[in-house]
């Protein structure tokens, strides 16, 4: 059980482990409130998806819940079903263990969750075992050997944005001559097929679920994601070590920058990556998952015959407590603490959101000067051509009087030249100007 709108690691989770189970000759059911396109990945193998519980008419052998709400939704469904819950996440609330009686394992993906639970949430360590996600090896097959150098690199992960940590990357990257893709949602680009896409890349940057298929495949990972940090490169030193926390976010310690990167970077061996590769392929894939998960669920059902039935009082009980948990997640006291320190945040944030709105309204205010004065410049340049084009208007129409002017004086010169009287004189202004008269 678990939301299945997403593709992100629980829902993904469940989707492998029920197609898997499926294919061993279990029959499994899965219950989500949302359904996404995965559903129909499913429903084409005839496995039973169902968005309210009803649906259900004869009650499982075993609950096996992956998320908080939509486990307990189930235990109310089902009574006296026995159930395994799995926590896939240290913070977020859909990991909080939910705490029944009725729940006979608990199970976390990996050391840092187990923390929550015995850390954080009052259950036992030796009550805790850790099933590790896994790789579907046969879909997701080897890539012909890498490169000496790495030449494409690619960001895997549906957290990734283009983030001033995107951008630390891509520099480390065109430092190097090395080209950068970015993959998944966060940026438009969810990829449904990421055991066809991966193989075409030598370098990618990753963390949990998608580090581990690009691992299997055979790419070199770095582990990496947005908004948490940096570890490195996976090698056969560390792959070990790092596997118990699910190469994911326990280890992501080191800063984001362009620095960190080319020496993460500079740590490629192709060699040494083909022998990652070779150890998640042999210890962490879906088999292996699968064959965990198969043993705890055989044995809970196997210790179930000899306990006894959970009193209905105190079921009750453990509902209610699970009610008022879900209201008041901290306790009464705690969220009215909580409440104080959200009221003051609220309070600091209001006069950030006043300061930056006073900013606003400034240059708003220096913006419509701005445009007062680029207008008034415009009026005066107007005002200057116009003035400009009337004088010249008038100076053009001088000149016309003028030319009309000139044109008249010659008119009357060439009709005084063809004039009798201007005949007859010609020879008296021919002695005129022989004689100097």
């Amino acid at each position: 059980m678990c939301s299945m709108l997403h593709r992100t690691g629980a829902e993904l989770f469940v989707r492998d482990i029920a197609l898997t189970l499926h294919q061993r000759g279990h029959s499994i059911t899965v219950y989500a409130p949302f359904m996404g396109d995965m559903v129909e990945e499913l429903q084409a193998r005839c496995i039973a998806c169902v968005t309210e519980l009803r649906q259900v008419a004869q009650a499982p052998e075993i609950i096996i819940g992956n998320t908080r709400d939509e486990t307990v939704a189930a235990m109310a469904q089902f009574l006296d079903v026995p159930v395994i819950s799995i926590c896939h996440d240290r913070t977020a609330p859909h990991g909080r263990p939910p705490q029944f009686t009725r729940i006979r394992q608990h199970i976390a993906v990996d050391e840092n969750c187990a923390e929550r639970l015995y850390l954080e949430n009052g259950i036992e360590r030796s009550a805790v075992k850790i099933v590790s996600n896994g790789v579907d090896v046969h879909r997701f097959r080897k890539r012909p050997p890498l490169p000496e150098k790495p030449l494409k690199a690619a960001i895997f992960s549906n957290y990734s944005t283009e983030h001033q940590h995107t951008s630390a990357i891509r520099c480390a990257c065109n430092e190097l001559g090395i080209s950068l893709d970015v993959i998944g949602s966060g940026v438009g680009r969810q990829d449904k097929s990421p055991e066809l896409t991966l193989a075409h890349y030598d370098l990618v940057f990753a963390k949990a679920r998608c580090a581990m298929e690009a691992m299997a495949v055979g790419s070199a990972v770095i582990l990496y994601n947005e908004g948490m940090g940096l570890a490195g490169m996976v090698n056969s030193r560390n792959i070990e070590e790092w596997h118990r926390w699910n190469f994911g976010r326990r280890l992501l310690q080191k800063p984001v920058q362009m620095s960190s990167v080319i020496e993460a970077i500079q740590q490629y061996d192709a060699v040494d990556a083909d022998s990652v590769s070779s150890y998640v392929r042999e210890h962490i894939s879906l088999d292996a998952t699968v064959d965990a998960l198969e043993r705890i669920a055989y044995q809970v059902l196997h210790d179930e015959a000899a306990l006894p039935k959970s009193h209905p009082a105190m079921e009750i009980r453990e509902f209610s407590r699970f009610l008022i948990e879900s209201q008041h997640p901290l306790g009464s006291h705690q969220t009215a603490v909580q409440l104080g320190i959200q009221h003051e945040k609220i309070a600091a944030l209001n006069e950030v959101i006043g300061q930056l709105q006073q900013q606003i309204r400034l240059r708003h205010q220096l913006e419509e000067q701005r445009q007062e004065q680029e207008v008034l410049q415009q009026q005066q340049q107007r005002h200057g051509q116009e003035v400009c084009d009337a004088r010249l208007a008038e100076l053009q129409q001088e000149l016309h009087r003028a030319n009309e002017l000139v044109s008249g004086l010659k008119q009357e010169v060439l009709a005084l030249r063809n004039s009798r009287s201007w005949r007859l004189t010609a020879p008296v202004r021919w002695l005129a100007s022989k004689f100097s008269i």
